[in-house]
């Protein structure tokens, strides 16, 4: 069962478009997949963040691009170890969301995705507080920490993720 969240526009999308938030276990098509997240909460139910200084990202969720070839858990996997240090292997993640972009509208000149495309997020559990983590060296990233979530709400104020991160919480509230 796929549960749509929030249905939105954002500015980083330069045609008109309608972005989707939902819930689900399943995996998008495989071919109209262009990035991977992964969520990973640990046993303080802290959420694993990287700090991507480029673009004025600031404090995000570890992912991004599948390479050509890649599944989307193997994607999530690497970007999680590349952007925080923190290795998982992808069969410890498993889908819990995912972003649906699809254009309304004619793409610009250059648009480099297809008129539908989904950004998947998986999410990982780890059974005790998540390890001292810090990207390695090359990494687009500047640090990565375990934040509350009520760090991962100041820090993060109008991240589109933010809508599928509060699910997730909630999901494990009695």
């Amino acid at each position: 069962m796929t549960r749509v969240l929030a249905s939105i526009t954002v500015p980083w999308i330069p045609a008109p478009h309608r972005l989707e938030v939902a819930l689900t276990r399943r995996l998008p098509p495989v071919e109209q997949t262009t990035s991977a997240f992964a969520f990973v909460l640990d046993a303080a139910g802290r959420t694993l963040l990287t700090r991507v200084a480029r673009e004025g990202r600031g404090w995000d969720i570890p992912g991004g691009h599948l390479d050509p070839g890649e599944r989307a858990a193997d994607a999530a996997s690497r970007e999680l170890a590349e952007e925080t240090g923190l290795a998982l292997p992808p069969e410890r993640l498993s889908v819990f969301a995912w972003q649906r972009i699809e254009l309304t509208g004619p793409a610009p000149a250059g648009y480099r995705y297809a008129s539908l495309t989904y950004m998947v997020m998986f999410e990982a559990r780890l059974a005790e507080p998540g390890p001292p983590t810090a990207p390695p060296a090359g990494s687009e990233s500047t640090g990565a920490e375990w934040l509350t979530p009520e760090e991962v709400e100041r820090r993060c104020t109008g991240q589109v993720w933010l809508t599928a991160h509060r699910a997730l919480l909630a999901r494990d509230s009695p």
